[in-house]
């Protein structure tokens, strides 16, 4: 009796994809040339130099060396000229199709990079999603052009001080990039939670990284975006055409700079992923340039073979369906994502507190006050009441934040006791504080986090020793 065959079901996973735009003085022969460098790189690789040295030579071409092969194809029509290369690689039961397409109009020209992995077995484990090493081959070798207002490069795009418009413009989603934009905001003492060039350098010709210069460049911001800017350290990733943002921070979700760095890059991927893709870098795109291009030139010839028609036809038709099918596909992403943005509207439809134009001076300040206020509140309702069940459900959602306040409150007390004027030791601790000092007549004038509402005046030289003391409960009074 002859065994059973068991076919097991093969596992998919589109793992990336991202479309950027490159200098436009490349054409394809230089694109081609970046896919050879790009495969022989490759140590797993079985294609050969001589065998890939016979890129382009023809309009449509196929390579095939062991497991490994390449399928080529070049189209010009009209002022476009489109080619695509789809890579088939075997390694380790794992199956990597890598497709890459060139796109060149008489104003810019993109470059599309799509990578999927197939698993032949079940106990074959798709890796995690990666960059591919040939965005950064693509990049390196052509260049990336404007998006937008944004350059596609892999470093960051540092803000200066006066630029407080562009910075609006960006996080409005009026920047006319299509490349998501990761702001990289000033934390309370002017520094970045983790290194933006790094940052820059991981989402090359993924996103944009944008730093901001200040703290007091985050306050003047607030009132352009009508407080839709992240602070204070957080990182944000603003969508293009103003489709919203994503915050990440150091806090109850990540415990360090790099898990904050890997939950940025997981969101871009998975957003590139699922969006639909610029329909001028799919391969289907290229096929149906094809199509036109060869009926272009049978009609040029006044060519009456019906056979060559119909394949022409049907090529084009076949390019056709598979855009529909890409169409159908994202009608039904977009579906299931109502679904889940319906759901999480249901569950918190009315529980949404907003702060309006406040932003915290510092790290989950506005948390500690709301917090403690309904604290203080609860005690003051009837017990086992409506009222104090929603108090404490608030509560045990909103975990209690470090006492930074209070630390603070602590340290000026440190600073402050027993001084008849600011010193060198005085100013270093208050301006690591947040506040900025200046001098004003007889008195210094102490401003926290440039917020002119919080100015406090302290005497260049008290004659009572305790006036630090008093000046310091003074402050923490008001501000803490």
């Amino acid at each position: 009796m002859a065994a059973t065959r068991i076919d097991f079901p093969r596992i998919s996973m589109l793992s990336f994809t991202t479309e950027l735009p490159i200098q436009h003085g490349h054409g394809p022969d230089a694109f081609l040339e970046a896919i050879q460098a790009w495969i022989l790189g490759s140590p797993h690789t079985k294609l050969t130099a001589d065998k890939l040295a016979l890129l382009g030579r023809q309009a449509e071409f196929q390579i095939q060396q062991g497991s490994d092969s390449i399928n080529i194809l070049r189209a010009t029509c009209g002022d476009e000229n489109t080619t695509g290369i789809r890579y088939l690689q075997q390694n380790g039961g794992l199956e990597w199709r890598t497709t890459a397409v060139f796109s060149q109009d008489a104003s810019d020209t993109w470059v599309g990079v799509t990578v999927s992995c197939e698993a032949s077995h079940p106990a074959v484990r798709l890796p995690p999603a990666k960059k591919p090493i040939l965005v950064k081959t693509l990049l390196e070798r052509l260049g990336g052009a404007s998006d937008g207002e944004l350059r596609v490069c892999d470093s960051p795009r540092r803000l200066a001080e006066s630029e407080i418009d562009f910075a609006s413009r960006l996080i409005a989603g009026r920047s006319a990039c299509r490349l998501p934009i990761v702001y990289v905001s000033a934390g309370f003492q002017g520094s970045h939670i983790l290194d933006p060039v790094r940052l820059a350098r991981d989402l090359a010709g993924m996103a944009h990284v944008v730093v901001e210069p200040s703290r007091p460049f985050s306050v003047r911001l607030k009132t352009e975006v009508d407080s839709e800017n992240v602070y204070g350290g957080t990182i944000g990733v603003y969508w293009p055409d103003g489709g919203g943002r994503r915050s990440f921070f150091v806090g109850r979700e990540y415990d360090s700079p790099r898990e904050v760095a890997r939950a940025v890059f997981n969101e871009i991927q998975v957003a590139l992923t699922n969006r639909r893709p610029l329909e001028r870098c799919t391969w289907a795109h290229v096929q149906e340039t094809a199509s036109r291009q060869a009926l272009r030139a049978l009609r040029a010839s006044g060519s009456q073979e019906v056979e060559k028609y119909i394949e022409t036809f049907d090529r084009e038709l076949a390019a056709k369906d598979q855009r529909i099918e890409d169409a159908n596909r994202e009608i039904v992403r977009l579906k299931n994502d109502i679904k889940v943005y319906q759901a999480r509207l249901d569950a918190g439809a009315g529980s949404i507190l907003r702060i309006g134009d406040e932003q915290d001076l510092f790290p989950n300040e506005v948390l500690a006050i709301v917090r403690s206020t309904i604290e203080d509140g609860r005690t003051r309702v009837p017990q086992d009441s409506r009222r104090q069940h929603v108090l404490d459900a608030v509560l045990r959602a909103n975990p209690e934040p470090e006492d930074i306040a209070g630390s603070m409150q602590e340290k000026l007390k440190e600073l402050l006791r027993g001084s008849k004027g600011i010193d060198a030791r005085v100013r270093k601790g208050l301006e690591a504080m947040g506040f900025s000092i200046s001098k004003d007549g007889k008195h210094y004038k102490l401003t926290f986090q440039d917020d002119d509402r919080y100015t406090f005046a302290l005497p260049s030289s008290g004659s009572d020793h305790r006036g630090g003391l008093n000046a310091a409960s003074d402050i923490t009074r008001m501000l803490l």
